[in-house]
């Protein structure tokens, strides 16, 4: 394949619906089933806001964030029903992805930056091994204390990583991540579907250095 432009020194993958499947659908039905309801009133009822950003920090334990869930959703669940359900939103590696690493990782150093919690670390960083061997590093936001799109956490992996903000492209699903990390000063292309990494890293300017 060819690479990216010259000035592109690094490259991020976001890992939910980048590098492995992760479906919010599969915990609804779960609890849903557990709580005898229904997944369109937990679905409903469930959003991202600032409790489920300081759980994503490391700001909130787990226990007192599924505390929070239950009375937003209206569940009657014990701890272990809830991390159980929580724990599905996790699946397989993407078809296709180690192809693209693999036609990566040996031009550029690769790393991971995602916006997770402790209780899904512990499943994805075991299941997952071997797919995240090649990556020189993994940044956890319950770990920086800092989520995308935040600047905080940008400027954080730039220092880490050793490049400047221009060198370092991000691959993510989420626009609102692709357009933090362009307010950085960092390159990004917004990922759907496992083709669009390289197609897009050749749309953005191929270099005869990587074939």
């Amino acid at each position: 394949m060819n690479a990216p432009p010259t000035d592109v020194q690094a490259i991020v993958f976001d890992l939910g619906n980048v590098l492995i499947e992760v479906d919010l659908m599969r915990c609804a039905r779960f609890w849903a089933q557990a709580a005898g309801t229904t997944s369109e009133n937990i679905l409903k009822r469930f959003r991202i806001d600032h409790h489920y950003e300081a759980f994503e920090k490391g700001l909130l334990a787990a226990e007192r964030y599924f505390q929070i869930l239950r009375r937003q959703l209206d569940l009657d669940l014990d701890e272990a029903a809830m991390t159980a359900g929580w724990n599905t939103i996790l699946g397989d590696e993407l078809p296709g992805i180690r192809d693209v690493i693999t036609a990566l990782v040996e031009h550029y150093p690769l790393y991971v930056l995602t916006n997770t919690n402790p209780v899904h670390e512990k499943i994805w960083a075991a299941r997952h091994r071997d797919l995240l061997v090649p990556f020189d590093a993994v940044f956890v936001s319950s770990t920086i204390r800092h989520r995308k799109p935040e600047a905080a956490v940008f400027e954080y992996v730039a220092t880490q990583c050793g490049f400047p903000a221009g060198q370092i492209l991000l691959l993510d699903d989420t626009a609102a991540n692709v357009t933090g990390a362009r307010a950085c000063g960092w390159r990004a292309l917004r990922v759907t579907r496992t083709s669009d990494i390289l197609n897009g890293i050749r749309a953005m300017g191929a270099s005869p250095r990587c074939t």
